[in-house]
């Protein structure tokens, strides 16, 4: 810090730095969210569009999707599942959790996989 520029100056600075970058980005992560929800609807096709009346999905139907993307991915965490399948962190954090409570889950390195033994999961 130069003896001419204050800390609340910098800080200031700082603020305005990444407020610009982060609108900068905006178009970016809106176009990230678009594709997620386009991929979500073709390999969920009968799965209702986000944001349409605020519908559920049907009962299971998120157990499953994450189960089979345990499947193929074991040891995958609740972030990178989130990832893969669109929906929200918290929704897959708490399925994963309870499926791990009540042994449908197994711990694996920082994430999870299916139990020895367990059948994959059913396609809808």
């Amino acid at each position: 810090m130069s003896e001419n520029e204050s800390a609340p100056d910098v800080v200031d600075s700082v603020r305005q730095t990444i407020e610009g970058r982060l609108a900068e980005l905006q178009p970016y992560l809106a176009e990230a969210e678009q594709l997620r929800s386009i991929l979500t609807a073709i390999d969920h096709p009968d799965a209702p569009a986000p944001g349409s009346g605020g519908q559920r999905t049907p009962q299971g139907a998120n157990k499953q999707a994450i189960l089979a993307v345990i499947a193929e991915h074991p040891g995958i965490t609740a972030a990178e599942i989130a990832r893969m399948t669109g929906m929200k962190r918290t929704v897959v954090a708490s399925t994963v959790s309870r499926l791990k409570r009540i042994g449908e889950l197994e711990p694996e390195d920082r994430g999870v996989r299916l139990p020895d033994g367990a059948r994959r999961p059913v396609a809808a």
